[in-house]
């Protein structure tokens, strides 16, 4: 997710601010401090960071060079000098920037305050977060990001020339006090992760009900921090959406232009009731849209966007209209002039091709709301999401089937949970998932191979049928079907111990013992 930029006002406030009376004398130093906000405003931290020195030795005491000094501090993650440098500076400096850098970075320095930290694997991120439960996904971070750094700094053309720093924060309420969104933007459009501040700040799957697709996610915002860079930060929210949805499995795969079918009902709706949502709407962040099903409408149509560019013009082309864009070029000009053609044109077509779109998997996959599930603290509810089942009468069965499971009654449970899905039509994925997972537990595991395996192309989200199909193949000794099941489950929910225990199992069978000796270790801790 690109967040609201903090710093956007920063030229024009300071221009206001150093061009006042009290500071007109020191017309020089003012120049240099503007032009080092205008160098960070555009992700230019070395160009910014090569006039502090000069301005130190002008001015050292000058409340504009030392809210420049804690600025720079923030963004390196020394956050003790950065409030240090802040001392004695009055928070209206420059037009209230020192104190909205105070209020930052005191509060991301509380809420990091004891995180431990490791690099990754290639020693390319360093990812800082509380010891604990965390410590079983930090390598496995660190493997996913190294992979990004590698295929999207090929694909975009940039990649840093030292560590990025990744944040792993435990709650959603932590991700509002080390930024500009509140818990309110957050819960309303699941808002998980954001690149921002020369840094990476993500939200452990633990902190949610059910998971969600955190390696992808990872990858999707070292893609914003990439854009950033690569453009000097010009890119408008709903391109910078588009490439970081498109580039988010690149460190597992090709890239694919193909909706997820859960994606593809949104946009299928969406196009039938001509509701798409305006590319301009998707300003200043696709986290102060309305509702969780309406960002997730928005991340299709720009990933479509972005797919569709891509297949005319390929990386060379959108390369191109990065560097255009950096030169000082408008989006939707760069774009244009790079698939020869006119803005209004290129949007007509693109439009055009998304009724063309093969949308049938979306039929399977009924509406949903919420994709992201935060933990409350309420419990692990049997029956979260069986709100959403169409039919009433699938939800009463269903319903009646959670809480016969949830009291270890499970033959009940499977009659009830078969009950919803015939008044389902047979078709309802949340119904079919759960079912499937009662005949995994009553050892039943051809008829929950049967249920599983056709799920899981349908939701990115739902990590259920993955790990219903992975215990079943493993049971059945299928040892290279379950690492692969289990491993698509762990992309989303990896504090599940029968995800970590099945694939510790499966890379025994297979003979990765490294590997299985890793998630042995996790399996082992989670069930501790």
């Amino acid at each position: 997710m690109r967040p609201l930029r903090r710093a956007a006002g920063v030229v024009a406030l300071a221009l206001v601010a150093l061009a006042s009376p009290a500071t007109a004398r020191r017309d020089r130093v003012a120049a240099d401090v503007v032009k080092a906000a205008r160098l960070l405003n555009a992700s230019r931290l070395a160009e910014a960071r090569a006039l502090v020195p000069g301005l130190v030795a002008r001015a050292p005491t000058s409340p504009e060079v030392r809210w420049l000094e804690a600025e720079l501090a923030f963004l390196d993650g020394d956050y003790p000098r950065a409030l240090a440098r802040l001392d004695g500076v009055p928070d209206d400096t420059l037009g209230g920037l020192a104190g909205q850098t105070r209020r930052l970075v005191t509060s991301t320095h509380e809420v990091t305050r004891g995180f431990v930290h490791k690099d990754s694997p290639r020693g390319r991120f360093t990812i800082y977060y509380p010891p604990g439960p965390e410590e079983v996904i930090v390598d496995l971070a660190g493997e996913v990001l190294d992979a990004a750094w590698e295929a999207i700094g090929d694909d975009l053309g940039w990649r840093p020339t030292g560590k990025v720093r990744v944040e792993l924060l435990a709650a959603p309420s932590d991700l509002a006090r080390v930024s500009t969104l509140t818990e309110t933007d957050i819960e309303t459009t699941g808002t998980i992760a954001l690149a921002k501040y020369q840094k990476l700040m993500v939200v452990t799957p633990r902190a949610t009900l059910t998971g969600y697709p955190w390696m992808d996610t990872l990858a999707h915002e070292y893609t914003h921090h990439v854009i950033a860079h690569a453009s000097h930060d010009t890119v408008p929210v709903w391109l910078h959406e588009g490439l970081a949805r498109f580039q988010q499995t690149r460190w597992r795969g090709p890239p694919s232009s193909t909706l997820p079918a859960v994606d593809q009902q949104l946009l299928a709706t969406a196009l039938a009731r001509r509701r798409l949502i305006d590319l301009d709407a998707m300003h200043p962040s696709m986290a102060k849209l309305p509702s969780q099903e309406a960002a997730a409408l928005a991340y299709a149509e720009v990933f479509t966007l972005v797919a569709w560019l891509h297949g005319k013009v390929g990386y060379a082309g959108l390369r191109q209209a990065l560097a255009m864009q950096r030169d000082g070029k408008s989006a939707r000009r760069a774009l244009a002039e790079v698939v020869g053609t006119t803005w209004v044109k290129l949007e007509r077509d693109w439009k055009a091709h998304l009724r063309t779109l093969d949308l049938s998997a979306g039929k399977a996959a009924p509406a949903r709301g919420k994709r992201v599930r935060f933990d409350k603290g309420g419990g692990r509810d049997e029956n979260v999401g069986v709100d959403e089942v169409a039919s009433a009468k699938a939800r009463r069965f269903a319903r009646l089937g959670g809480m016969l499971r949830a009291e270890g009654m499970l033959p009940a449970a499977a009659i009830e949970y078969e009950k919803a899905l015939a008044a389902a039509g047979g078709a309802d994925p949340w119904v079919a998932g759960k079912l499937a997972r009662v005949y995994v537990e009553l050892g039943q595991h051809d008829r929950a191979i049967a249920l599983a395996r056709p799920l899981l192309a349908v939701d990115d989200h739902d990590p259920v049928p993955a790990v219903t199909l992975g215990v079943a193949l493993l049971a059945g000794g299928d040892h290279a079907g379950a690492r692969d099941a289990f491993e698509q489950a762990l992309r989303v929910s990896p504090f599940d111990p029968a995800v970590r225990c099945g694939l510790a199992t499966a890379h025994h069978h297979l003979g990765a013992a490294a590997l299985a000796r890793r998630e042995r270790a996790a399996c082992d801790r989670l069930r501790n």
